[in-house]
């Protein structure tokens, strides 16, 4: 699949509106980031300073009702404004209970 067509996909994914708090760990420590939406593809932080795109991150989370945590690697791959807040993370190596758990979230939300 090309890189076209497979953020064609993410941007695809049904993303719903939810505010969690994320740990986003790169190369220099780790940060506390408020989410804005959430897909099955990926996290949108509207509030933080953001991580040029391409650098890869790990992030750690709780979805609402759920005491298992989220936990994988993920990507910078979105950020709508360089002089502003805000920043799109991809998930990559999404375990397939992490997969399922975003899912049925995502699910129940919609």
């Amino acid at each position: 699949m090309s890189d076209a067509s497979s953020s064609l996909e993410r941007r695809r994914a049904i993303r719903v509106s939810v505010v969690i708090p994320v740990e986003v760990r790169d190369a220099h420590g780790f940060t506390l980031h408020s989410s804005s939406d959430l897909s099955v593809g990926g996290i949108y932080f509207d509030r933080a300073i953001p991580h040029q795109v391409g650098t890869r991150v790990e992030l750690s989370f709780n979805l609402p009702g759920d005491e298992r945590p989220v936990v994988c690697a993920g990507e910078v791959v979105n950020v709508p404004d360089t002089h502003s807040y805000g920043m799109g993370v991809r998930f990559v190596d999404l375990s397939p209970e992490a997969e399922a758990m975003l899912y049925a979230f995502i699910g129940d939300q919609t």
